[in-house]
């Protein structure tokens, strides 16, 4: 969740970048007809915070083009405001959206709204739905309200639900159990300051096992291969940490003292990271970590020389073993429209996409 200390960032990165040339290597397809979608990616976009204006996009990897805002072409509505996470499950996509408080369920054949789940407490108030997490038979949720909610994907409904912390950033699940960032990040300029926890709840009998004490404002978190997890401890944004947990003891493994917004598991040693000095240098950063070592060592991931200063400012980052690529998303100056970049699993730059505002996960249609 974006913090008002995170608006000094924007307004320096809007000063101190032009728009940096880049070839566009996608058209736009102003012709879309409805109708089963080709191959390709799904493309949430967050939209600008109180705009209401988040789109799922969609790049036929056929025509190579975009067809911008599909779920208004299809829908004939919008998507809503500030499209926080989406996740996939069977023939659906779950698509929280965090302002507007309702997760939309679309068929990922067609695109077409299969249903709108409200995300509201029993007092009718916006929990503010965050990220999912799965397993073969249930998704999850949290909230920003402190909750991790049930939603069964064949029947569409909310199951049961369960306290944690203060302002869930994100969820993974590993070791049969669900593991939740608390981050506290509402509270971050009071007294009570940032959370410090992640939570574990066991998903059989939703009850919330334990909390880890991991650092001051735990942001994104996933599971780096079996019985590990990793995760992004922001602090006060100027000591920023990488943390591992061995879900077999749930116990703190390794701290590393590495600079980065946003991560994805490249393979059972490796992560891929992002960053962006926006205090100092402005520069932008794709990084390969090996967090299996005992040293902070980095190395680049970007190979094509020349791509990583056309990317501005990375923003969300998704890896896809099976179609041999990774997705790095570039909200570029956070007030315009933003892209995508492709590369393959070697750091290899295959191709852009134009896509909408704040763009931040990419979902493949095979």
């Amino acid at each position: 969740m974006r913090k008002i200390k995170f608006l000094l960032s924007i307004i320096l990165l809007s000063i101190s970048l032009g728009f940096l040339s880049c070839t566009d290597d996608t058209d736009i397809d102003t012709n879309y007809q409805e109708g089963n979608l080709p191959k390709g990616l799904f493309i949430l976009c967050e939209g600008l915070y109180g705009n209401n204006n988040s789109s799922l996009d969609f790049y036929n990897s056929d025509s190579n083009s975009v067809v911008l805002d599909l779920f208004n072409k299809v829908n004939n509505q919008g998507l809503g405001d500030t499209g926080n996470d989406m996740i996939e499950f069977n023939d659906y996509i779950f698509i929280a959206i965090k302002e507007s408080a309702t997760v939309q369920v679309i068929n990922k054949n067609n695109g077409k709204l299969v249903k709108r789940i409200p995300i509201l407490n029993n007092n009718g108030i916006n929990r503010k739905p965050s990220r999912f997490a799965a397993n073969t038979s249930m998704l999850y949720l949290c909230t920003v309200d402190g909750y991790v909610l049930e939603i069964n994907p064949f029947t569409l409904s909310i199951g049961r639900i369960v306290k944690v912390g203060r302002n869930p950033e994100d969820i993974c699940l590993s070791n049969n159990k669900l593991y939740i960032t608390n981050s506290g990040g509402l509270d971050f300029n009071s007294p009570i300051g940032y959370d410090n926890t992640v939570s574990v709840v066991d998903p059989i009998t939703m009850t919330e096992i334990m909390k880890i004490d991991v650092g001051d404002n735990p942001a994104f978190i996933k599971e780096l291969r079996d019985g590990l997890i990793g995760l992004i401890v922001k602090g006060d944004y100027s000591n920023i940490k990488f943390k591992t947990i061995n879900t077999l003891t749930d116990e703190l493994v390794d701290s590393f003292e590495i600079p980065m917004l946003n991560f994805d598991v490249l393979d059972k040693n490796n992560i891929v990271y992002t960053n962006v000095d926006y205090f100092e240098s402005m520069e932008s950063k794709i990084k390969i970590f090996n967090f299996s070592s005992n040293t902070t060592n980095s190395v680049d991931f970007v190979s094509t020389p020349g791509i990583i200063n056309q990317i501005t400012a990375p923003y969300g980052i998704n890896i896809s073993i099976s179609n041999n690529e990774v997705y790095i998303t570039d909200a570029r100056d956070f007030i315009t429209s933003g892209k995508v970049f492709v590369f393959d699993l070697q750091g290899n730059y295959k191709y852009n996409i134009n896509v909408g505002y704040l763009p931040s996960k990419v979902i493949i249609r095979n």
